[in-house]
Parts: structure tokens; sequence; C-alpha cells
């Protein structure tokens, strides 16, 4: 039976290969061990060593966080029995059930008095700031009040998905400041390219622009056209089949990558060569509404 050959991904390198033994200990040097990108010949694309039996088996004793550190001081250690009288423990509970119901009725009282106390104080407030956000921007205003400009009633959202509206139905070119937040590994078997990439951008991505580089003698040579990957699990539709879709469902969106979502793109490249190296030159996606 011939050995196996692992690979695992570092700093966006593939490293290996390696035998299985000598890839646990690889791992359990990463940040972190059972999260880490790993593949072998028989796998469909690379895959989080938590998700690989064989290998999360071996990483699992080393890489579990201690249970006491989690568990509030108060509570029992997991395995272990604590017999205790039946007075005791009531005696200890009486003052917990005590404690909870008496926080729970402040709680009450303060939300009660929010209640009667927020809208007088605050009417003059809004009225002066709806109006402000009416003479600035006119039917504009909730776009405002949405975004957190002067004068809207609601706060700004914090960057990221915060305020997520959806997506754009609009497929165009990504941004450089988005596309430097597309992070992937690659494996190339037979013809076919195909990279596993991480969405760290706000956009829904649908493909991505990669120029392979072919070592030639001692240097690495690029090639002279890049390729479009597209997301691996289903045919492509045809440029006429795509025209007539537009008509039919103006608002279909083509399969794609969510924002902090992981997901396979491929294509056909060509032969594999002896040593290779990838980048990624640009995307396409639906930018996000806000």
């Amino acid at each position: 039976m011939a050995r196996e050959r692992w690979f695992y991904a570092k700093d966006m390198r593939r490293m290996g290969p390696l035998a299985k033994r000598r890839l646990v200990e690889s791992l359990l040097g990463q940040p972190d061990p059972r999260g880490s990108l790993i593949w072998r010949y028989g796998l469909p694309a690379w895959t989080p060593a938590r998700d690989v039996p064989e290998i999360d088996g071996q990483l699992a004793p080393f890489v579990k966080a201690p249970v006491r550190d989690r568990e509030p001081t108060v509570s029992v250690p997991r395995g272990t029995v604590r017999v205790e009288p039946a007075a005791a423990r009531s005696a200890d509970a009486a003052p917990n059930v005590a404690l909870y119901f008496g926080g729970l009725g402040v709680l009450l009282l303060l939300v009660v008095i929010a209640w009667f106390v927020w809208p007088r104080a605050n009417d003059r407030g809004a009225a002066t700031s709806t109006s402000s956000a009416g003479r600035g921007q006119g039917k504009g205003a909730p776009a405002a009040s949405r975004r957190g400009e002067a004068g809207s009633t609601e706060a700004a959202p914090s960057p990221g998905l915060q305020g997520f509206a959806g997506w754009s139905d609009q497929e165009v070119e990504l941004p450089a400041a988005e596309l430097g937040h597309l992070r992937g590994v690659g494996a190339w078997s037979g013809t076919k390219l195909a990279i596993t990439l991480y969405n760290g951008s706000t956009w829904r991505i649908t493909e991505i622009l990669v120029r392979t580089s072919r070592l030639r003698g001692e240097e690495f040579v690029d090639a002279e056209t890049p390729h479009w990957l597209q997301p691996v699990g289903g045919p492509a539709v045809d440029a006429g089949t795509s025209e007539l879709l537009k008509k039919v469902v103006p608002d279909r969106k083509k399969p794609g990558v969510n924002p902090l979502d992981t997901g396979p793109f491929g294509a056909t490249i060509g032969p594999q060569p002896e040593a290779y190296r990838w980048r990624i030159e640009g995307a396409r996606g639906y930018p996000p509404l806000r």
C-alpha cells in the first residue's frame, strides 16, 4: 500500500508532502491546529483538520481547552460527584434564588422608570433632529438616517457587515480595497486548478481572476493570460442562456461565496506543472447595499 502524502497550508503556502505523524506534529505548531487546512489525494478540496476524522482524532487530545478555566469557580468540575445532605443543598440554594429574584425586580423597576421618563425627555430633541434631516436631505432623509449623517435619528453602523441590507443585483468588478481581503489555498489535480477561497470582503464573490506561474529553469514565469475561476459545484451557464435568464429573472444572482465564508473555485488550466505559483489579480461579485 502506497504511503499517504499529506499537505497543509501555512502562510498561504502549501507545505509537504508529509507522513501522517509528521503532519500532526506540524499542525500542533500552528496557532489553530484543528482549523488549519489540509489535503491529500482522495479529499475533494482543502479541508479544515477538524473535519478529517483520522487527523482530528490525533489533534483533539492536545488542543482541547481545559474545562475548569471556562466554568465559573462555583461550578463542580465535570467528571466529579459531590454528595451533600438535602438540607445543606436547600440552604445554599435559598440565597441564590432570593438574589436572582431581587435582581430581576430591580431590572423591571428600571425598565418602568425609563418607559415613563424617556419620551418626555426626548420629545423636543427628536422633533428637532427629524426636521433638520428633512431640510438637509428632502426626499433622501430616510437614507441619510440609515447612513448616520448629520441630523439623523439613528446611529451610524459600525464597519464590517453591521447595517447590511443585502447585495446589489448588478455584478461588477471588485475594487482593489476589497480585493486585498481575499485569501486562499490552491491545489492542482490533472488539468484543473482548484482554489479554496476565504472571502474576507463585504462582497458576494462569484468569480476570481487567477494568474499562474510555472517554474522554468530556476525562475518562475507568469502565464500570458490569467484564468477566471468559478464556484465548484454546478455546470457553468453559457452566454446565451445567461442573457435569457436576465430577461426572465432579472434579480437572479450567480452562485458565489458570501463574506466570511470559505468555498472552492476551479477551472481547467492545463497539465499540472512540476512547480507552480498563483495569485489573485481580480474578482467579480455583488456589492453590498448600505
